[in-house]
């Protein structure tokens, strides 16, 4: 995606998904949180709560880096790879308004609106 394009999700995400200081979804303003300890479990919670939907967007914390739109089973099967791109990456589905963050920490939280 280009750079305004990039931008432009990247605000649409942290309009429904407010950031703390140190660029981490802030968990303590987000309702409805999941826990997950992988993607597998994650996807599976959110196939529960049926919000699967096939387009999704990756984003990092690098802001140099651009987004990527891609379908989420991609996702699932590269994840890996994804998520060595940076420290923090972000799943993120606009239409169903979820947010799969993968903090350096080895923390995976769902965060829905």
């Amino acid at each position: 995606m280009s750079r305004k394009e990039t931008k432009d999700i990247f605000g649409e995400m942290i309009g429904y998904f407010s950031m703390t200081s140190w660029g981490r979804i802030d968990l303590n303003k987000i309702n409805r949180k999941i826990r997950a300890d992988s993607i597998h479990e994650g996807i599976n919670k959110l196939k529960e709560e049926n919000l699967i939907d096939r387009d999704v967007y990756i984003l990092w914390d690098e802001a140099s880096l651009p987004a990527i739109k891609t379908e989420i089973e991609s996702v699932i099967n590269v994840i890996y790879d994804i998520t060595a791109v940076s420290f923090d990456t972000w799943i993120f589905c606009p239409s169903k308004k979820y947010l799969i963050e993968f903090y350096h920490e080895h923390e995976i939280t769902i965060c829905l609106k």
